[in-house]
């Protein structure tokens, strides 16, 4: 299980990362999820860059890949107005899922049983979709990178996924798991992740699987996998150690490490469970 990890100084050289994330995994994809909570400056470490998305992309087509690229955002409109705004229109075929029509579909998880989700992302879910989420803390399930992406599926507002979030966040990936992952840590978020301290991390993490990738991206926070519940139990159903894990990584992580934490607000959000 292999886990491809560099040191990137800028974002001018994603690119660079994304041609060797595609000579390295062998996989293919009709579409791109990036994380676009809400519109923002991409300096900020809100949200996936758009430059990784253009390069990725680019990378895509020359693979033969054509991607469009879907999300819905916290607010109605968040995803589109980034579309709009970063020019991801003129690349590529962009999809609002928050305006997108919905299916109920019965998932049988351990805890979560059911869910709305974009007749769209149903789509990607069969044919195939690389997630590109953003590197930085979250209140109630403390990072959000990979495989809590996929909440961006759900009808808004999705609050019945906030108690027990942890078993639901995995019950929903054994329902739709992404192709491929890249985690954009060139810049990350540290103290909440709406309104996130940018931090210049300056590090892109690529793997075929999301579980392996969010391993390796918590611990480039300073977190340990089993503190961040939804990886635990993610690692535990799908019998996955970090002794198996092949990280290619030059330098080695521990040298790309940096921490991250929650400001108190947003940890006392996430004991409220709001």
């Amino acid at each position: 299980m292999k886990v491809l990890v560099e040191r990137v100084g800028n974002y001018d050289s994603t690119k660079n990362f994304v041609e060797r994330a595609f000579e390295t995994f062998n996989f293919r994809a009709k579409y791109l999820k990036p994380n676009f909570l809400k519109h923002d400056s991409p300096e900020k470490g809100c949200i996936t860059h758009p430059e990784l998305i253009r390069a990725t992309v680019d990378v895509a087509r020359e693979y033969g890949m054509d991607l469009t690229i879907i999300e819905g955002g916290f607010y109605k409109k968040s995803s589109e107005k980034c579309f709009e705004y970063f020019g991801l229109r003129k690349i590529a075929e962009c999809v609002n899922l928050n305006t997108d029509e919905f299916i109920e579909v019965k998932i049988g998880g351990k805890v979560l049983k059911k869910i709305k989700i974009a007749k769209t992302a149903f789509k990607a879910k069969k044919e195939g979709y690389i997630s590109v989420p953003k590197l930085k803390v979250h209140h109630l399930t403390k990072v959000t990178l990979g495989i809590k992406n996929n909440m961006g599926f759900l009808k808004k507002p999705a609050v019945y996924m906030h108690p027990n979030i942890h078993n639901k966040l995995v019950d929903l990936l054994s329902f739709i798991k992404p192709t491929f992952t890249i985690i954009d840590g060139v810049i990350g978020g540290t103290n909440s992740e709406m309104r996130p301290k940018p931090v210049k991390h300056g590090v892109l993490i690529a793997s075929d699987s999301v579980i392996a990738a969010d391993v390796v991206a918590a611990r480039l926070m300073g977190f340990s996998p089993e503190e961040v519940e939804h990886i635990r139990i993610a690692m535990e159903r799908y019998g996955i150690t970090e002794k198996e894990l092949e990280i290619i990584s030059n330098p080695g992580i521990e040298k790309l490490r940096k921490e991250y934490s929650l400001s108190l607000s947003s940890r006392m959000l996430g004991r409220l469970r709001i």
